[in-house]
Order: C-alpha cells, then structure tokens, then sequence
C-alpha cells in the first residue's frame, strides 16, 4: 500500500545547517510546496546516499516522508547540480543573491499557491541556467536583473514602469522611480508628487529596457544581449536591488560579499 505521508517533488537547495554530528537540516524551494525544510539524515557520512546532491544550488528529485515539524529527505537523485556556478565567484554570489532574496519573500508549504510556487520554481530554475552559461560579470548581472523583474512581479510587488503613479500618463521622457511606492512618476508630477519618499532618476531608454526585459520570457534571447554594458547593468541591478530591500526592511548578506569582491 501506497505511503500517504510520502510525496515527490523536484526542488533546489537553498542552504543547509547542522542538526546533529551526522545530520543537517535543508531549505529547498520545490516546485509543489514552495519553500520547504528537509532532514538529511547521515548526509555527513563518508557513505552516505545524498552526500553532495544535499549542496546548496542543486537541483534534485526528492522523496521525502512527511513529519509534524520537519520532513525527512528519502531518496535524491540529481537532475542539475549546476557546476558551472561552483567555479566562478561572481556567478555563485549572484546566484546566493537570489536564493536569498527567495527565501526572504517565500513561506514553507503554500499549496494552495501552486501556480506561484510553479512559477517560481521555473524562473529559479532558468536563472540559474543562465548564469551559469554567462559569458561574463554584465551578462550575469543581466541575468539577474530579468529574475528580479520577475520575481517581484509574481509575489505581487511589480514595479510599475510605462505609466506615472500620480496622473497615470504614458511615461515618454525620463522619470523618477520611488523605492518606496515600486512606480515613476512623470517630471510635470515630480513636483506635488504625494508619494514623496526616495525616487531616482531614469532616462527613458533605461524605463523601455527594464519594461522590455519584464514582459520577455526568462530564456528569451534579446536585442539588448548584445547591446548591454556594465553602466546599465549596474544601475539597473541596484535600482531594483534598493526596491526588494524596502521591501523586506532588510539588505541581503551577500551583497556585502559582491561588494568585497569588486575592491
């Protein structure tokens, strides 16, 4: 007879931390329950069955008993360990970036948000395909820019970005983006702007880029891959980063280490 506490689900590790000499607990995003923790029990072991598919940044197929506070990691078999990310320090800290991001945004088992949890999952998934096929830092960054994009979007946080906050025109001109509000408001508003609070300025070609990237597919090859340089990229990147943090009220761990890295 069919175990009922039993399921299987595909899922990428987040992180991991000890729970015994032999034992860790591990934070996944799957992409039935969304966030979820794993006991891998003796994964510590010299012999042990899940050994490195426990590390953080892969992607395994999971069986896993059900437990009244924690479930128990059964069998795994790898589907994409993502070895490129493993190699090249930008890539892995830009990719903990984002696990970071998702594991501040996300809860533990949202079934009844399996649409979000699916689509979360794929943009996880491709993410980090993508960077692990950059061919340098800007197209890295580029690549994480589309998930923060998308990302928000999903939870529900979408930036708002071709009309203005206030008289709801057609943004045609540079803008000013509020950290606060997730939206531009138009130059003639900026004045008796009622959202006040901290805005920064964007030509318009930046507004059209960042529109462009929201409403293309994560995978899709655009005509900004060859046209990005590290000035856009950069700006870009820390606009939306200042944004997620407002947010969560917190700035993300690893953007102290990109920053170390760069000096």
């Amino acid at each position: 007879m069919k175990n009922t506490n039993t399921f299987v689900t595909d899922a990428i590790n987040i992180k991991s931390y000890p729970l015994s000499e032999n034992d860790n607990i591990v934070v996944m995003f799957s992409r039935d329950k969304g966030l979820i923790k794993g006991i891998a029990k003796g994964v510590k072991k010299p012999k042990s069955k899940l050994g490195a598919r426990m590390q953080s940044l892969v992607c395994n197929k999971l069986m896993l008993n059900e437990g009244r506070n924690l479930d128990v990691i059964k069998e795994a078999q790898a589907i994409n360990p993502f070895n490129k990310l493993r190699y090249n320090l930008d890539k892995l800290n830009y990719s903990i970036y984002i696990t970071e991001i998702i594991g501040n945004f996300c809860k533990e088992n949202t079934e009844e948000t399996s649409d979000v949890n699916k689509n979360i999952y794929e943009l996880f998934y491709k993410t980090l395909e993508n960077i692990s096929n950059a061919e340098d830092a800007v197209h890295i960054m580029f690549s994480v820019i589309k998930f923060q994009l998308k990302f928000m979007r999903e939870m529900g946080f979408g930036i708002e970005l071709s009309h203005c906050l206030k008289c709801s025109c057609s943004i045609e001109e540079e803008s000013y983006f509020s950290i606060e509000n997730g939206g531009v408001t138009c130059r003639h508003c900026l004045p008796e702007d009622p959202y006040g609070g901290h805005k920064i300025r964007i030509h318009k070609k930046i507004t059209k880029f960042l529109c462009d990237l929201l409403n293309s597919d994560i995978d899709e090859t655009t005509k900004y891959d060859e046209l990005i340089n590290e000035k856009v990229v950069s700006s870009c990147f820390n606009l939306l980063r200042k944004y997620i943090d407002n947010q969560t009220g917190r700035e993300c761990k690893t953007l102290k280490v990109l920053e170390m890295t760069k000096v």
